[in-house]
């Protein structure tokens, strides 16, 4: 602490304002804009606090985008919403994306879609059911990825309460846990066994995540069930990973506009999104 002081003090005598990194707030604020020299190609950017890279992968007559993403601290992952808590307005995942200065992002859960489960999002709880109808995802203020399968409501209130949570999703399914794709249930609602788009997140380590969108119901690319999405997730090295709004939602934002071939031709009005910001601010 003492030589970064240091070196603040000498910047500042040679009239040098230097870019600073911070922990982010843990509200709806937006985060700091990109610098955008950091966007090194159409595919990639990189800051000192912030790495994204995109990789297209063929496979099962589909195409998945894979972002790759590496932050500094784990307040860079972020959710923003569609309007203000207790509101009801959709907005494109693009809109979102700029409005929040978001690098890289996916649509999130579609929350306002459905009157249950229980809702965090930047550590503010939007909704208390407490259904169990569907899988939950927890993340941790450290960023940390806890998934709930198949869970019960001692399950999740015990989950409440043992994590400071900042984010939590009702949606899924779980797709991977401890590195294991996991079996989803033909039961399961958004029709699992579908060739569709489909969107998930992921965690692969400490910081290092993986966002996948994956285009269908297209020519060039039919789309996949939810086992197929759960065996990809898993051999890209996630230790968790869960599934999140598909269908015309799926949408990978990057560099201010969207990155993948949306099912219907242009973005649907969603009511949240998940996203990854630098975490400098200051030039």
């Amino acid at each position: 602490m003492m030589k970064l002081l240091s070196l603040l003090v000498a910047l500042s005598i040679l009239g040098v304002t230097p870019a600073l990194a911070v922990s982010l707030p843990l509200d709806f604020t937006s985060a700091p804009a990109a610098m955008e020299a950091g966007y090194v190609s159409p595919t990639e950017y990189q800051d000192d606090t912030l790495h994204v890279w995109i990789e297209d992968v063929e496979r099962d007559n589909s195409v998945y985008h894979v972002a790759h993403v590496e932050i500094a601290d784990a307040s860079q992952l972020r959710t923003a919403l569609s309007c203000d808590p207790g509101e009801n307005t959709k907005a494109a995942t693009s809109v979102i994306g700029n409005a929040y200065n978001a690098v890289v992002g996916i649509n999130g859960d579609g929350y306002l879609f459905r009157s249950s489960g229980y809702i965090v999002r930047q550590g503010q709880v939007l909704r208390k059911s407490t259904a169990v109808e569907l899988d939950y995802l927890i993340i941790d203020t450290a960023g940390y990825f806890h998934a709930l399968r198949k869970p019960t409501k001692k399950s999740l209130s015990s989950a409440l309460k043992q994590f400071d949570v900042a984010q939590c999703f009702n949606f899924g399914p779980v797709l991977v846990m401890d590195g294991e794709a996991q079996v989803v249930y033909n039961q399961y609602g958004f029709a699992p066994q579908d060739r569709s788009p489909r969107t998930a997140l992921g965690q692969v380590g400490p910081l290092s995540y993986m966002l996948v969108v994956v285009d269908g119901r297209q020519e060039q690319s039919r789309g996949v069930t939810h086992k197929q999405l759960a065996q990809f997730m898993a051999d890209l090295g996630c230790q968790v990973a869960y599934n999140l709004d598909g269908g015309g939602s799926s949408t990978l934002f990057f560099h201010g506009g969207v990155y993948n071939s949306v099912s219907e031709g242009s973005e649907r009005e969603i009511s949240d999104i998940v996203y990854f910001a630098t975490g400098i601010i200051g030039e």
